[in-house]
């Protein structure tokens, strides 16, 4: 599982938290948030990845509008499903985060993720998946540095995950479903 977390880092999480970061940025300058989701979109190509992270952001979209109902009322068209990435920048343009701090959020939100997923498969102790998160440190700040910088939908990064795609794409066509009903 450490394995999959930093090759996720690499790349799919590379790509949601540079879309993350362009969308904070987008954000404060009162810019239209569709180029960076199509731009996230066009790096994100498994549709059941898409899908689960508008999921994601449909929950991220939930809670923040609970706690921050000014701020972000109005922000996304009412029913859509905002991708995570897009309200993960929104959430952290309103609440005062820098681009790095959004950065290392997506980060260490997807790696903890990973933890989490494994103490469900497998018989572990929890103290085994912490310190995994714990060892990701540099490898999450790595990935954070590498797109802090961004302020432009084409340069969100787009390295590749064949397998983890295929994974993905064979999960949501299962009947047996391990995370998502």
């Amino acid at each position: 599982m450490p394995a999959l977390a930093a090759t996720r880092l690499r790349t799919v999480t590379a790509t949601e938290a540079g879309a993350a970061v362009v969308a904070r940025h987008v954000w404060l300058e009162r810019g239209d948030l569709a180029p960076v989701e199509d731009a996230w979109a066009a790096r994100t190509p498994s549709p059941a990845v898409r899908d689960a992270a508008r999921r994601l952001g449909r929950g991220y979209l939930r809670l923040a509008l609970a706690l921050w109902p000014d701020a972000l009322d109005g922000a996304f068209a009412p029913r859509a499903a905002p991708p995570r990435p897009l309200v993960a920048g929104a959430i952290g343009a309103v609440t005062g985060l820098d681009a790095l701090q959004v950065a290392l959020l997506v980060g260490y939100d997807d790696v903890q993720t990973i933890a989490s997923a494994a103490l469900k498969l497998t018989p572990l102790d929890p103290a085994t998946t912490t310190r995994w998160v714990l060892d990701l440190h540099p490898a999450v700040a790595r990935m954070a540095a590498s797109v802090a910088h961004l302020t432009d939908p084409d340069d969100i990064p787009s390295a590749g995950a064949p397998m983890t795609d295929a994974w993905a794409q064979a999960h949501a066509g299962t009947t047996r479903r391990l995370f998502h009903g």
